[in-house]
């Protein structure tokens, strides 16, 4: 498997976030906030998680997403696991 862009990195988890979220696709930016823009609760949140692992091949556990905050911390995680290129 090839090492993902850093584009498409964001628009898997822009796609995942859709899924789980009501939101209009257009407020799905790497500065949206995940609770407070997009509506994640905690199920959508887990939801979110086991997605991302299913869909980018990303072995993540709770701890390492407790403090992520915004769409953007999402994909920086995900693009450093992946070893993702600008």
């Amino acid at each position: 498997m090839s090492t993902p862009s850093l584009d498409h990195v964001f628009a898997t988890v822009r796609d995942l976030i859709l899924q789980v979220s009501p939101v209009k696709p257009e407020l799905v930016t790497a500065e949206a906030r995940l609770r407070e823009d997009l509506a994640l609760d905690s199920v959508a949140s887990m939801e979110l998680l086991s997605m991302l692992d299913e869909s980018l091949g990303l072995e993540l556990e709770m701890e390492d997403v407790l403090g992520i905050e915004t769409v953007g911390g999402v994909v920086a995680l995900a693009a450093n696991r992946l070893g993702a290129v600008a």
